[in-house]
């Protein structure tokens, strides 16, 4: 029989051991570089609002993909969905909080090949094989995965000199195969927004599938537009378009992972589980609410006019490296968005990485910059001068 020494020595060890686990994961952590430090200029993630911390810790241990025991979960869904709906253009929206870009943009072309499958089953058609999907050549990865998880062959337009998706190139690859056309509001690599209303003109033509991967800037886009800036739409007022990825963790200022999908009509896509006793939407069998509490969080207390303010100092910050890197003779693309990019020499490009700052270059060869929320004024003017330092350095 244990004693009570025996209890006090057992709740010691363990202390003892809860310190030392946690001990070896701050130091795991201190190996990151975190948002603060201002070296992150690439990410198209950012620090979370204070209050999604607290979000997070009360739904930490419900499920959204059991529906049977998340009924609070499930409905700050369904308010989350309405509300983004709403900013969308959308009366009644359908859709899930989902883990990111990549798991919506998954939804939506099983949605499409749903669809499609219905339409031709209906219409007595028999099955086209290989089923076919057009995206731009700036389309996120998410779709050469899709075309491999799905076995569904991806065709590529080309992009125009302002990188944004050719609409005679996505015409000429349209097809009997054809199940669905991607565009992109907000591509990664240059932040440039596809011609949404002309792609939806050729797929209400040709009786395809229209999903749009916003993203980036499907909490960019919005707000510019309310600031006036002039910038295409990309949203559900435009006839045709049939879902929107948009993700939280990135300018919607939620925790990691949170992405969203939402669908103009109820999506055709489910399984049926016998155990959870209904029907199931989501790719994913178990997520966490916490997501949702999260992105709740966040909506609600920065409301619009919060998120307003949040990409108009974004903009403004792109606005001011723009003029110092033109400053400085370095050739720049104008920005649609809080996403820069410019030519700069290798060798400097190479110092600037080698120093600590976190930049990428996109697939044509340029710097590439993502001015997010957590990227203030000093940072800017600390990156600027040491270009500014390695170019005179360059020239010695």
């Amino acid at each position: 029989m244990k004693t009570d020494n025996d209890k006090q020595t057992k709740t010691k060890q363990e202390e003892t051991k809860k310190k030392e686990i946690l001990t070896e994961l701050q130091n795991f952590h201190k190996k990151d570089i975190s948002f603060s430090s201002g070296k992150i200029l690439s990410s198209m993630c950012t620090k979370p609002l204070k209050i999604v911390e607290e979000a997070r810790k009360i739904f930490k241990e419900t499920n959204l993909g059991d529906k049977r025991i998340s009924e609070g979960a499930i409905e700050i869904e369904k308010i989350c969905i309405r509300w983004v709906g709403d900013l969308l253009n959308l009366n009644q929206p359908y859709g899930f909080i989902t883990s990111g870009g990549t798991e919506s943009n998954i939804l939506a072309i099983m949605e499409a090949r749903a669809r499609k499958r219905e339409a031709m089953k209906e219409s007595g058609e028999k099955e086209m094989m290989p089923e076919e999907i057009i995206v731009p050549e700036t389309a996120h990865f998410s779709f050469d995965k899709i075309s491999f998880l799905m076995d569904i062959k991806i065709k590529k337009a080309s992009a125009d000199k302002n990188f944004c998706v050719d609409l005679n190139s996505v015409k000429n690859l349209i097809n009997k195969n054809t199940i669905a056309v991607v565009g992109v509001a907000g591509t990664t690599e240059y932040g440039s927004i596809d011609d949404i209303e002309g792609l939806a003109q050729i797929c209400m033509a040709n009786k395809i599938y229209l999903h749009v991967d916003a993203a980036f800037g499907g909490f960019v886009i919005p707000f510019i537009r309310k600031l006036n800036y002039n910038v295409r739409n990309f949203d559900f007022g435009i006839e045709g378009v049939d879902s929107i990825a948009l993700d939280p963790h990135k300018m919607g200022m939620n925790i990691i992972p949170s992405g969203m999908i939402l669908f103009g009509k109820e999506p055709k896509f489910s399984v049926n589980v016998s155990y959870l006793q209904g029907k199931h939407e989501r790719l994913l069998g178990t997520f966490p609410a916490a997501s949702a509490a999260g992105c709740y969080a966040c909506l609600k207390f920065l409301g619009e006019d919060g998120y307003i303010k949040i990409v108009k100092e974004c903009m403004e910050n792109t606005k001011e490296l723009a003029e110092g890197l033109k400053g400085l003779g370095i050739e720049i693309l104008n920005p649609t968005m809080n996403i820069l990019n410019f030519n700069i020499r290798k060798e400097i490009y190479n110092k600037l990485v080698e120093t600590g700052w976190i930049i990428s270059k996109t697939s044509k060869g340029y710097a590439r910059i993502v001015i997010m929320p957590h990227t203030k004024r000093t940072h800017i003017k600390k990156f600027l001068n040491d270009i500014k330092q390695l170019m005179k350095n360059a020239k010695n």
